[in-house]
C-alpha cells in the first residue's frame, strides 16, 4: 500500500492479529500475521488484552479499499476489527480511576457506535423503521430503540424462519417478509418518525416518513458533511469533495424533502457514556446480543469473516482470540 510499517514495541513484544496487507474483496485477502504489540504511549490510554472481537460491514469496506480515498489505511499492515471484549492490562497515569488493571471491558476502538437512533431523534413514543432486524446492527438497534429509548413501535424486515424468530426475540412489533412482500409499498404512508438505513435504501424511504421525520444512513456513499463532522478524517481534499458531490444520494435527499422530512448520512463515533448505558441493559438481560457465528480462534477467522461477508449473517460474527 506504500505505507509505513506498524511501529515496533519498545521491548520488541509482538502479538497475532487478522490483517490485510493489500486490498481484496474476499477473505483470501486476510491472513493471521505477527505484528508489534501496542503500548500505552499516552497517559490517557489503556491497553486491553482482547479475548474476542466482532466483525462489521465496515471491515469489508476497508479491506476492499472502498474507504481508502476518505480514510486511508495508516500502515502497510492493517488490523481487522473494531468491536472487542477483553481485559485491561495497563492503565495510563491520567486515566479515570474508574478503570484499573484486571477490569473486564468491551469497547468500540474507532469509528462507530449505535448513535444513529439518537441522531434520528428516537425517544419515548417514537415509531421507528429498522430494516434487516436479524442482522448484527439491526438486532441491537431494535433493542436499543425499544428498551433504552422507549420507542412505542418498531417495524423491521426479515426472511421467514430464523430471521423472523430473531426479530421477535429482540422485540420488533411488526416483521415484514421482504422476500414475498414489497416493503416500500406495504409501508407507504405509515408515517414513521425515523427510518434507520443500514443497507443503502434511503432513497426508497421518503414515502414512509412523516412530516418532520428523519432518515439516517450509515450505508452507501457518505456526504461531505459527514466526512467533515468526523474529525478523524480531517478536511476532505478537493478530489474527495468532487467525488462526494458527484455521488451524493440526491434521491434520498429529495424524496425525504418531499415528505417534509430530512435525510442525513453519519459516521458513528465511539462514546463512553452511551456504551456504559448499553452495558447496564446488557447486564440486566434487557438487551441480548445475537451471535450468528463464532470462530474458535484467530486461525479459524475465515469461519466468521466468510459468514459476515456473505450478507446472510443473523446477528454478529465473532472471533475468539484468547
Amino acid at each position: 500500500m506504500g505505507k509505513p510499517s506498524i511501529p515496533d514495541h519498545a521491548d520488541g513484544e509482538t502479538m497475532k492479529a487478522v490483517c490485510f496487507t493489500s486490498f481484496g474483496k474476499t477473505t483470501d485477502a486476510l491472513s493471521v500475521e505477527t505484528i508489534p504489540k501496542p503500548s500505552v504511549d499516552s497517559p490517557d490510554e489503556v491497553l486491553i488484552k482482547v479475548h474476542a472481537c466482532a466483525l462489521n460491514p465496515i471491515d469489508k469496506l476497508r479491506m476492499s479499499g472502498d474507504l481508502s480515498l476518505i480514510n486511508p489505511e495508516a500502515y502497510d499492515t492493517s488490523v481487522l476489527g473494531y468491536d472487542v471484549a477483553g481485559e485491561v492490562v495497563q492503565v495510563g497515569e491520567e486515566v479515570s480511576k474508574e478503570y484499573s488493571v484486571g477490569d473486564e471491558v468491551y469497547v468500540r476502538l474507532a469509528g462507530m457506535k449505535y448513535g444513529a437512533l439518537r441522531t434520528g431523534g428516537v425517544k419515548e413514543g417514537s415509531k421507528v423503521f429498522i430494516p434487516g432486524g436479524a442482522g448484527g446492527v439491526g438486532s441491537i438497534a431494535i433493542q436499543i430503540a425499544k428498551k433504552m429509548l422507549k420507542a412505542s413501535h418498531v417495524t423491521t424486515t426479515a426472511s421467514p424462519g430464523a430471521g423472523t424468530d430473531i426479530c421477535s426475540k429482540v422485540g420488533a412489533d411488526r416483521i415484514i417478509d421482504y422476500r414475498s412482500e414489497d416493503v416500500v409499498k406495504v409501508l407507504a404512508g405509515e408515517d414513521f418518525d425515523m427510518a434507520f438505513d443500514t443497507m443503502n435504501q434511503a432513497a426508497e424511504f421518503g414515502g414512509l416518513i412523516k412530516n418532520g421525520g428523519k432518515i439516517v444512513s450509515i450505508s452507501g456513499t457518505p456526504t461531505i458533511e459527514a466526512i467533515e463532522s468526523a474529525s478523524k478524517f480531517g478536511s476532505p481534499s478537493l478530489l474527495v469533495r468532487a467525488f462526494m458531490f458527484m455521488s451524493r444520494n440526491r434521491a434520498a435527499e429529495n424524496n425525504a424533502k418531499k415528505a417534509g422530512a430530512t435525510w442525513e448520512y453519519i459516521f458513528m463515533k465511539p462514546n463512553g457514556n452511551d456504551l456504559a448505558e448499553i452495558a447496564k441493559y446488557v447486564e440486566s438481560g434487557d438487551i441480548v446480543p445475537i451471535i450468528d457465528t463464532e470462530a474458535s480462534s484467530l486461525d479459524e477467522f475465515a469461519v466468521a469473516a466468510d459468514k459476515l461477508f456473505s450478507g446472510r449473517a443473523k446477528g454478529k460474527c465473532v472471533i475468539k482470540v484468547a
